[in-house]
């Protein structure tokens, strides 16, 4: 009494005694030192707050004061708990004002009244649209799992009092409370608070439902108590007999359960058939506990005829889980259907403790939460095992499973989640790829911030973009998530290739003023004069100005061979002999027509096969030279030594297995792709392979392959089929 007249000293008002005096009560189990500390939090909040009161004329204090009564007395948690809950409403919560709170508290108080302040400000207009990130949000933002037990109690005592706020805002808070909270403490094991947060936030968000619900079950409840002893009857007296030692809970459904129950199944409350379950528990030992499941499962289906349909045997085989229990539909008195469960203490409490979590085993979608789910358990466990003054809570509770990601709202309040370490660009190309294209930075809580800022869970994101903005390689640097790596790639590569496109076309203009036609091999010789690393590289460097397009004629055309420049005195006859015309049909070219010879040469400057169009040049060492129609020296030798060209033709039986021809072949690189290449061309091609050279940089390939062919139509198979194989860019011929 003595301390309560000290609080009337600062605020004379019975309603601060009134609260005072709950207060106390809630706090019995706690030491005088405890409540001493609680007592000083108390006297913070009142002089804090003074007369100050709400809309509704309540005094302001009086909502910490009874969330802080809801954590001690409902709760049963710590002092740390309670004097946080006290303070949590306090204004003005910046950085300048810990270290005074701590001064006096201490720094775990602190933390958690700083942690409840800033999970306060979060938007959650849109929580029902995705509630598991916004749960793991909050679990992320609290490192002492207090945070959340705090913000449960916080929310039980808005919704006990919600009648208070305007219907659109209840509406908005009944819609946070049944996507957010109630799973919470369900989770957590808090069952008596999610089934109260549950009903409250579907009695103002369904009025005219909830109360429809509730009435029919009221206007049924002694129905409902005389068929729960009819039914439950014959079962006592047939495991009595059989000297089993048990007992059975009846348990009726939440309003907002039978109301799942009726929007799933398209039914009316009169067809709920599992509208209560039974639970048979028997007190059996470890080893004879399944034989007396099955054996009270006997005895029940011999009374009730049983379902096939809803048997379920998580005795024989548990669940993943490590849930263990006999589960039955049987049809009870009056055709009504009745579940049923038979397990054994010990599978019961394990049941009950969470081993196998309720929401997790009637959530199919929950098994990838196993880890985070083993973590709620634990905490479950101490929760339910708690002894007041041990500090268990605080040594066991560190939220560390979901620090591999971050959690981020856009301005509207939608929830993004990415992986720890993401930057404000990640972000932007989370929302979509055309933003984070043209992302040049963001506002990050009203602050101006670079693209490489790295984000907080909790922090809001405004992106910045610009018409003119694109990626660059820098990007790549300081981008974590899969989907912004993967996309600037894609943009640089078609960059890439968009400059090198520039590039060869400004080629392609300076050779047409040389009146020289492009040709692969063509830009072979440019890469090798001008000492690029690959044709690509060419064109890039054409494009960026850095080769002189002025010393393209000196690079295509060089002076010619001293052999070949002198002009002989006498041109060789074209004449056969008569033995060697009788080898015509051996003869793999003919000369002006009607002249066979076997004996000449293939250009190796262009590496003429059977099919290609063709003529002869008569040289002064080695006789007469076969060249392709297009080969690049075509023009100067037809220009300078015209007396020396010959008109050509193939044999018509000319084709043989051994013309070399080469390839240049680019793209993009990918594992394996060597491999795919040389299958194609030995095992569905038939092409034997004289030499193939690859080479690789940023993620593209390019090289060339020599391989033998038998004619021009068999090279032209073997281009359209490499240019098919996933990956490759182009295919063409270089000799």
């Amino acid at each position: 009494m003595a301390e309560i007249n000290n609080i009337v000293n600062y605020n004379p008002s019975a309603e601060v005694k009134s609260r005072y005096r709950d207060l106390m009560n809630a706090c019995r189990y706690l030491t005088d030192q405890d409540k001493k500390l609680i007592r000083t939090a108390f006297l913070e909040v009142i002089n804090t707050f003074h007369d100050k009161v709400r809309e509704n004329g309540d005094p302001y204090f009086i909502h910490a004061v009874s969330v802080a009564i809801i954590v001690a007395e409902e709760m049963g948690l710590d002092s740390s708990s309670v004097i946080a809950a006290l303070l949590q409403d306090l204004p003005g919560l910046g950085e300048d004002r810990k270290p005074a709170l701590t001064k006096v508290f201490g720094k775990k108080i602190t933390d958690i009244v700083y942690n409840l302040h800033i999970i306060s400000e979060l938007r959650l207009q849109k929580v029902s649209i995705n509630p598991e990130n916004f749960i793991q949000l909050l679990l992320t933002m609290s490192s002492d799992i207090r945070v959340i037990l705090i913000r449960l109690a916080d929310r039980l005592n808005l919704m006990r009092i919600i009648n208070l706020l305007p219907p659109a805002q209840q509406m908005q808070v009944s819609i946070e409370t049944s996507g957010l909270y109630a799973p919470l403490a369900h989770r957590l094991g808090l069952y008596r608070i999610k089934t109260e947060l549950e009903e409250l936030a579907m009695k103002h968000a369904y009025p005219e439902i909830f109360e429809g619900i509730s009435r029919r079950i009221e206007q049924t409840r002694d129905q409902q108590n005389s068929f729960f002893l009819e039914f439950i009857e014959p079962i006592k007296q047939d495991l009595l007999q059989n000297s089993l030692d048990f007992e059975i809970k009846y348990r009726t459904k939440s309003i907002p359960s039978i109301w799942n129950k009726m929007k799933k199944q398209g039914i009316d409350f009169d067809q709920v058939y599992d509208f209560f379950a039974i639970r048979i528990i028997t007190n059996s030992n470890e080893i004879s506990e399944k034989s007396d499941c099955w054996k009270a499962y006997s005895l029940v289906t011999n009374i009730y005829q049983p379902n096939p349909s809803r048997m379920r045997d998580w005795i024989s085989a548990p669940k993943s889980s490590g849930y263990e229990s006999l589960h039955t539909t049987v049809t009870g008195p009056g055709g009504k259907s009745v579940e049923v469960q038979i397990r054994s203490a010990r599978m019961d409490e394990a049941a009950e403790k969470g081993r196998a979590a309720h929401w997790k085993y009637k959530d199919s979608t929950a098994s990838s939460r196993d880890s985070a789910d083993q973590w709620l358990h634990n905490v479950r466990t101490i929760l339910e095992n708690y002894v007041p003054g041990e500090d268990e809570i605080d040594q066991s509770s560190k939220m560390e499973l979901f620090s591999d990601y971050v959690y981020a709202f856009t301005p509207q309040g939608d929830l993004k989640k990415l992986k720890s370490g993401a930057t404000v660009l990640d972000f932007a190309f989370d929302i979509h790829s055309q933003i984070g294209q043209k992302c040049t930075g963001a506002k990050v809580n009203n602050l101006y911030v670079p693209l490489k800022q790295v984000l907080k869970t909790g922090d809001q994101v405004e992106v910045i973009t610009a018409k003119n903005q694109k990626p660059n390689k820098d990007w790549l640097s300081f981008v974590t998530t899969s989907k912004a790596i993967s996309r600037i790639k894609r943009c640089l590569k078609d960059d890439e290739f968009s400059q090198a496109d520039t590039g060869k076309g400004i080629l392609q203009r300076k050779l047409g003023q040389l009146k020289q036609p492009y040709s692969d091999e063509l830009a072979h010789k440019l890469v090798s004069y001008f000492k690029a690393v690959s044709v690509l590289d060419l064109f890039h460097g054409i494009a960026e100005g850095k080769y002189d397009l002025q010393k393209v004629r000196e690079a295509l055309l060089p002076a010619p061979k001293p052999e070949e420049s002198k002009v002989p005195e006498k041109v060789h006859s074209l004449n056969q002999s008569p033995a060697a015309l009788k080898d015509a049909e051996k003869a793999m070219v003919f000369i002006n027509d009607d002249t066979p010879m076997n004996d000449v040469k293939l250009a190796k400057c262009c590496h003429p096969i059977f099919g290609d169009q063709i003529f002869g040049f008569v040289t002064v060492a080695e006789g007469i030279k076969i060249h392709r129609s297009d080969c690049t020296n075509a023009p100067e030798m037809k220009s300078r030594y015209a007396y020396r060209v010959v008109s050509a033709r193939w044999a018509e039986k000319a084709e043989v297995s051994a013309y070399l021809a080469t390839l240049l072949i680019t793209g993009e690189d990918r594992v394996g792709m060597l491999n795919s290449i040389s299958d194609l061309l030995t095992r569905d091609l038939n092409a034997n392979i004289r030499s193939i050279n690859l080479s690789s940089n940023s993620g593209k390939f390019e090289g060339t392959l020599s391989v033998n062919v038998s004619s021009k139509s068999h090279l032209d198979l073997i281009i359209a089929k490499l240019s098919k194989l996933k990956g490759v860019r182009r295919v063409s011929r270089v000799k």
